[in-house]
């Protein structure tokens, strides 16, 4: 009897156990107050937290395409008169027949200018010499220079005592410039004189207003 008393207490202890281990009704833990699953958001949808306020566009401006027009030209402009009279525009010729021109000229308006352009006789001479290369060859070398005979001058002197006032000129003593000008800036009566040796020249005399 005693026996049968304490089988009977285990099997209470095993069935209260048993019951203290089922789930509470709902199937809700004990931890349901602690921990909660995030909520859901519907699908297609973006949080917004708040933190930009809805605005109006800036409104851009639509652009047209202007139609073409066309530029009138730029009114013609009257070309600037030369402030100088010209005295004298030829072409001569010096060489040993022909070798100096001169001129007096009473300059009572200032400036006096003479633009000169001179062509020198050219002399073209071949040359037979070894050639810089490797090969070393002699070849033909065409040279062409001004002759050392061509020159020409322009002088402008006091006619009474024969000093010049100003002068210059191609070869001899002066560059090989071959286009070049005299100036004379007082006024005064001068004798405009003009030398030159296997030369053509190109002379343009001009004055201020007479």
């Amino acid at each position: 009897m005693y026996k049968s008393f304490i089988l009977t207490a285990v099997m209470v202890l095993i069935l209260a156990s048993a019951g203290c281990a089922e789930l509470p009704p709902g199937g809700e833990s004990g931890w349901s107050g602690l921990l909660s699953e995030p909520e859901e958001t519907p699908d297609g949808q973006d949080v917004d937290p708040g933190y930009l306020t809805p605005a109006t566009p800036y409104p851009t401006a639509t652009s047209t395409m202007a139609s073409p027009t066309l530029s009138s030209p730029p009114p013609e402009t009257a070309p600037t008169p030369d402030p100088y009279v010209t005295l004298s525009n030829r072409t001569g010729q010096f060489n040993a027949t022909h070798a100096t021109e001169a001129f007096s000229f009473n300059l009572t308006a200032p400036p006096l200018i003479i633009d000169f352009e001179v062509e020198p006789k050219m002399i073209t001479r071949v040359m037979h010499a070894k050639s810089d290369y490797k090969d070393r060859k002699y070849q033909d070398y065409t040279q062409t220079y001004p002759s050392e005979d061509s020159w020409f001058t322009v002088t402008v002197r006091d006619p009474k005592s024969g000093k010049i006032v100003a002068q210059d000129g191609f070869g001899k003593l002066f560059s090989a410039d071959t286009h070049k000008r005299v100036f004379v800036g007082r006024s005064g009566e001068y004798l405009i004189q003009f030398d030159g040796n296997d030369v053509k020249a190109h002379i343009l005399v001009r004055a201020g207003g007479l």
